[in-house]
């Protein structure tokens, strides 16, 4: 299972982007300390951090905060220096074409047109109307293609979450894997299982640490999750249950963190009778480092049910 997104072009952009404006603001710096240039500083720093570290975009936080403030500095340019830096507005309508939450976009909207009819007005109500217009008709196009892309957005948060370095799924994902996997495994004769994984001490500095160390610890043929509540999930294959202890394992000690694992084999059962909120609850509460999980109840003892339950009716 392999997915490949076009983040090398987007970093790139924003890597020739930040270049461009600290170039411009050591410029304008080296003539004279003003805050345009501080201005600028700031701009091209926020888009080197985003482009060396990619990843951190698909938080919501740090995506809200960078959006807003890059449209608080597009803002205070335009109206600290209209004759030098008026060609910014556009950028509010490229601001909406991005995810975001939904009261970003009306709020950048909002911060675009004041600064337009503030910037416009000295110049007279023709140049006014015409750039409001022109304002007002970009963000209505940006707004529309994000909205397209707020779509796109949410259907691939809910099927697998992937970048550049790591190859992490949703729990959606596991979901819709599990059978698949299951009935190939049984058909091959081959031992299926699924690993919970936390840290001892859950923490979002240690999740994200155990996030990065398995992803690095894993195969490329063992699929690795995350789960809604934080919980990591490895479908581990192996050709025998010893097997897939010693693969278990070495998994473990590569991990080089306390961390709480249980383990849930899936041979020979049905994908519906797994619930992955109670297997994955308090995890890191438990005493044993490796916790086994009874198995499921079987294919073969779900069909036998099924006759004898007619009967009784």
């Amino acid at each position: 299972m392999e997915i490949k997104f076009k983040v090398r072009v987007s970093q790139f952009i924003c890597l020739l982007g930040s270049v461009l404006l600290l170039l411009e603001a050591a410029r304008q710096i080296s003539l004279a300390l003003t805050i345009t240039g501080l201005l600028l500083a700031i701009g091209g720093t926020l888009l080197l951090v985003v482009s060396l570290a990619h990843e951190l975009f698909t938080l919501g936080w740090f995506r809200t905060t960078a959006m807003l403030s890059v449209a608080v500095i597009m803002a205070l340019l335009v109206l600290l220096a209209p004759e030098q830096h008026m060609m910014w507005l556009w950028g509010f309508a490229v601001l909406l074409l991005y995810p975001r939450p939904a009261w970003l976009a009306p709020a950048c909207a909002i911060i675009g047109l004041i600064t337009t009819w503030l910037a416009l007005t000295p110049l007279g109500s023709d140049w006014l109307s015409l750039g409001i217009g022109v304002t007002a008709t970009l963000m209505a196009l940006g707004a529309i293609a994000g909205q397209r892309q707020q779509e796109v957005w949410r259907q691939l948060e809910r099927r697998g979450r992937r970048d550049a370095n790591r190859a992490i799924w949703s729990q959606y994902q596991l979901l819709r894997d599990l059978p698949r996997e299951i009935s190939r495994a049984d058909r091959e004769g081959i031992h299926i299982e699924l690993i919970l994984l936390e840290p001892a001490t859950p923490t979002r500095l240690t999740r994200r640490r155990l996030l990065n160390t398995l992803d690095s610890a894993a195969l490329p043929h063992e699929t690795r999750y995350q789960l809604d509540d934080g919980c990591l999930a490895l479908l581990l294959v192996a050709r025998s249950e010893h097997a897939a202890n010693l693969r278990r394992r070495q998994l473990m000690e590569h991990l080089a963190m306390p961390v709480r694992a249980r383990v849930q084999p899936l041979n020979d059962t049905e994908a519906d009778h797994l619930d992955l909120q109670a297997a994955s609850a308090n995890l890191s509460e438990e005493r044993e480092p490796i916790t086994h999980l009874p198995a499921l109840p079987s294919r073969k003892a779900a069909l036998a049910d099924t006759p004898q339950a007619e009967a009784e009716d």
